[in-house]
């Protein structure tokens, strides 16, 4: 649901302009390489700790360029809610929130290198492809219609590369202003080392439990009549079971593409060996493909941390503790 916006953005501007001027923190450098683990600690002076909850309201929420984790865990299906990405900011601190924020946007820029390279890959196929039909056309061997068709694959796939390569600077710009930096763009990231997730999932009255003990929960229910209590505690419930949803459809997705990454790597080693038996002519296109199911495996990778994430900061917990299952 769009949100409605009564102020004029002149009004935004210097709303944000405020906060900036009274920020207590001093300006920090962006390392080069940048680890994850860098980024989340560098936020207590960000513009977000000092801002009030009506001025996040006011402003505009962008969504992952490639993360997109609602969407994957449910295959883009009627269930399918861009704003899901985003649920959980009333009920967390805001330094709580902002590292999930941090986290999400350094995976998609991560996503958006992978993908880039994944385009340029498959770009490199396709013009070698055309470059080869348009030497045997003048041998008479290939039609024009060929060369066309051969051509028009290949500037479909420069014209993707070309976006991939402007999405990898607007998730870098996007990542920037999450780290509270936006003049100081991330240039290199360290690949980080996720951490082990537990096996199994804990029960929704167990993850209930957590989260009420949490200090974020217990301020936001102080001082409230007994109504909007119940009422926070319902939109709690609803989202820790949206989380663990979520979870149980990323299971499904990452069986989905470890059978296809197996599928692709026993098609690379039978290109391979035609390749190397001069059957044909390269084995770029069954590489792309492959890179491809890579990119696929790290998102859901990415899905699955970022998702127990959640459920940790609901519940107080470090977001890079592994959620513990409930004991049988």
């Amino acid at each position: 649901m769009r949100l409605s916006i009564s102020v004029s953005s002149l009004t935004i501007v210097l709303l944000i302009l405020a906060v900036v001027e009274t920020g207590s923190g001093v300006a920090w450098a962006v390392s080069d390489p940048l680890s994850l683990e860098q980024a989340l600690k560098t936020l207590d002076a960000h513009p977000r700790m000092a801002a009030s909850a009506d001025l996040h309201a006011r402003l505009p929420r962008r969504q992952s360029l490639y993360l997109d984790c609602h969407g994957l865990a449910f295959n883009h299906s009627l269930f399918d809610d861009p704003n899901r990405n985003h649920p959980l900011s009333a009920l967390l601190s805001p330094l709580a929130a902002q590292q999930l924020e941090v986290m999400a946007r350094f995976f998609d820029v991560l996503l958006a290198d992978l993908s880039f390279a994944s385009e340029s890959e498959a770009m490199a196929v396709a013009y070698i492809q055309f470059d080869r039909a348009s030497v045997r056309r003048q041998l008479g061997q290939v039609s024009e219609l060929r060369v066309l068709e051969l051509e028009t694959v290949y500037q479909n796939l420069l014209h993707r590369r070309a976006a991939n390569e402007i999405g990898q600077q607007w998730a870098r710009s996007l990542l920037a202003q999450a780290l509270g930096q936006p003049e100081d763009i991330p240039r290199n990231l360290t690949e980080p080392t996720l951490p082990t997730l537990a096996d199994g999932f804990p029960t929704l009255d167990a993850l209930l439990a957590r989260a009420a003990e949490g200090q974020a929960v217990r301020t936001l229910g102080q001082d409230r009549p007994e109504s909007e209590r119940a009422l926070i505690q319902m939109e709690l419930r609803q989202q820790i079971l949206e989380l663990l949803l979520r979870l149980k459809a990323l299971v499904a997705a990452e069986r989905s593409v470890s059978t296809e990454a197996t599928w692709r790597d026993l098609k690379l080693d039978e290109s391979r060996t035609l390749y190397d038996q001069e059957v044909t002519a390269d084995l770029g296109y069954s590489m792309s493909q492959q890179t491809q199911t890579r990119l696929l495996e790290q998102r859901v990778a990415y899905c699955q941390t970022l998702t127990w994430a959640e459920l940790n900061a609901l519940s107080g917990q470090p977001l890079w503790a592994p959620t513990p299952r409930d004991e049988p």
